[in-house]
């Protein structure tokens, strides 16, 4: 589509557009492919805009159109009309001019972007923010791979810290808590475990005087590695990571190039933070270390506390230094939720000064809040929805619902083979992590999300099983197509390209650029709205255009086209770190 464009902005330059040239589609294909509006022409040629319109035709139609069949005003806009042999092509075989390979020329190559992401906090609940940012973070290191660049995929771990002293005391308060502790067998046992014994050092923490003096010693000694607590923290930390490595593995998390732990950020960043408080970056206040964002027009954020121990701001310090001693990136994108906004600017404006090299290379990549429409749940541990109990509810549905549309999935126990029932489990897992992940990215990234179990297993709306439907509806068509030798180039003329293909052939243009964008943008919505145009374009014309009952070159041409559909659905999906099904 790039290629396209570039020939029609050649000839608006050549008629006198100056400026930025975006273009739109008309509401209606019988209008044409591209529109130019030209209001702000018109200003400039001191004429009404659908006079300009007219006027820009006409200086346009003069020209050597190439691949432009046709140009018409319509009102306040200028038309284009592609040639649809020109299209083909250029969509089903690539095989037009070399310009046609710049398309696909990945414009990141030779940039490396951190992507820090997940950020799961041990001995804490994984819930559905924390899933949310996991699904947003490893759709946005997919999509900056797909544009050249070279990622690196970080997660910085919360494993010191006043919540780990909170689960700790909370621990001491259980009833025959070493009995218990011997009969945990799975992770999932031990992290249930971990999450409620923080809700009881959580609560007393905020109402008990006492308790909070408790937890707060308690801190100190992890912080001092004191033998009296050091061995139960690590064992249970362990639990927790091994924990973590379970979700990421079921919500289908690349693995991470690199683990970072406040552990070993902790004492380099109160270091720093006493090195700058030496050349005045740092200031005491109140027997604190305080970075003075107010004179920045920021706010005042305590780095080190009066007891000494360094803050987070202070241990982001430390991981800053890390990350650019290891990997020295172009940019480190840091997936967080927008409660922290006004927390990064602080923390990267003190980085200015104690790490020069990290100006305007430390980005907040704001993400949304998650809520359940539904309300309160029975399986929420605290105030805290679960990550993996939100999945396993979509499973269950999701599972209901094939059953129910009778499905053609293998047969559950009772069957000869036994495989065919893992075959089954696996296809209900990947349509329900679909579910999850498209629900979490079809909104823009920094807006919130109002998680909707009906919406999010829906096969007929916009949906990640509704996308996994299309593929698999296109698979079949393609399974009991007799024709084997779709991909050989079929030329087809201008007018046997009904209006229904030709919206998929403009649709699949626009991928490159879509992904360009996402990319561009920081943003995976992008590319789940771009597919679920697409699903809904190839429902337009499955419903209007026969395939296997075509004519022999009509149907040759649309089994192409929809294998292109295919390819592209699977592509951009890939990008969104959805896997497919053969059937559904």
């Amino acid at each position: 589509m790039e290629l396209l464009n570039c020939q029609i902005v050649k000839l608006l330059r050549e008629a006198g557009v100056q400026g930025e040239i975006v273009f739109t589609a008309p509401p209606k294909p019988e209008m044409g492919d591209l529109a130019f509006a030209c209001f702000g022409l018109a200003k400039e040629w001191k004429m009404n805009p659908a006079e300009a319109a007219k006027k820009m035709e006409s200086g346009i139609r003069n020209k050597e159109l190439g691949v432009i069949e046709e140009v018409v005003a319509v009102g306040p806009y200028v038309n284009f009309f592609i040639n649809a042999q020109w299209l083909a092509r250029l969509v089903l075989a690539g095989v037009e001019t070399q310009n046609f390979a710049s398309v696909h020329l990945k414009p990141g190559k030779g940039k490396k972007i951190m992507v820090e992401f997940a950020h799961p906090n041990t001995h804490k609940p994984v819930h559905i923010g924390h899933l949310r940012n996991m699904i947003t973070g490893d759709s946005l290191a997919r999509i900056l791979e797909n544009q050249g660049h070279k990622v690196v995929r970080a997660n910085y771990q919360g494993d010191v810290g006043m919540h780990i002293a909170k689960c700790l005391w909370g621990m001491s308060q259980i009833e025959n808590v070493k009995i218990k502790m011997k009969n945990l067998v799975t992770i999932g046992e031990k992290a249930k475990f971990l999450g409620e014994a923080y809700a009881i050092g959580g609560q007393a923490f905020e109402k008990d005087a006492a308790a909070k003096k408790e937890i707060e010693a308690l801190n100190n000694k992890i912080y001092n590695k004191d033998k009296s607590v050091w061995g139960l923290y690590k064992k249970t930390r362990k639990w927790s990571l091994d924990y973590f490595n379970y979700i990421y593995k079921k919500v289908g998390v690349k693995k991470f190039n690199r683990l970072y732990f406040e552990s070993e950020t902790f004492e380099s960043g109160k270091r720093i933070v006493l090195a700058g408080l030496k050349k005045g970056i740092f200031k005491e206040n109140q027997g604190a270390i305080i970075f003075e964002g107010s004179k920045y027009g920021l706010h005042d954020r305590v780095f080190i506390s009066g007891k000494g121990l360094p803050t987070y701001e202070a241990k982001d310090q430390g991981l800053a230094a890390l990350q650019f001693k290891e990997y020295h990136p172009n940019f480190i994108y840091h997936v967080v939720g927008k409660e922290q906004t006004d927390y990064f600017k602080v923390v990267f404006k003190a980085l200015e000064f104690t790490l020069p090299e990290s100006k305007d290379k430390e980005k907040h990549l704001v993400y949304g809040w998650v809520s359940l429409k539904e309300g309160k749940m029975s399986s929420r541990t605290g105030n805290v929805v679960l990550a993996e109990w939100l999945l396993d509810e979509v499973e269950k549905r999701i599972m209901e619902i094939m059953r129910d549309r009778e499905t053609r999935l293998p047969a559950p126990a009772g069957e000869a083979n036994g495989g065919q029932v893992r075959d089954r489990e696996e296809i209900i897992r990947t349509v329900a992590l679909a579910a999850v992940k498209y629900s979490m990215l079809k909104t823009g990234i920094s807006n919130d999300i109002v998680f909707d179990f009906n919406e999010s297993v829906s096969l007929s709306g916009d949906s990640g099983p509704y996308l996994l439907y299309i593929v698999a509806r296109i698979n079949s068509i393609l399974r009991k197509s007799k024709v084997r030798k779709v991909f050989k180039v079929h030329k087809v003329s201008a007018e046997s390209v009904v209006a229904e293909e030709r919206k998929l052939l403009l649709d699949l243009a626009r991928f490159d650029e879509v992904a360009r964008e996402a990319g561009e943008e920081k943003d995976p919505s992008v590319i789940a709205k771009y597919l679920f145009g697409l699903a809904q374009a190839f429902n337009n014309f499955y419903q209007s255009c026969p395939v296997l009952d075509a004519e022999p070159a009509a149907q040759v041409f649309r089994l192409r086209l929809i294998k292109k559909v295919k390819e592209v659905m699977e592509s951009g999906l890939v990008l969104l770190g959805i896997e497919t099904v053969e059937e559904m």
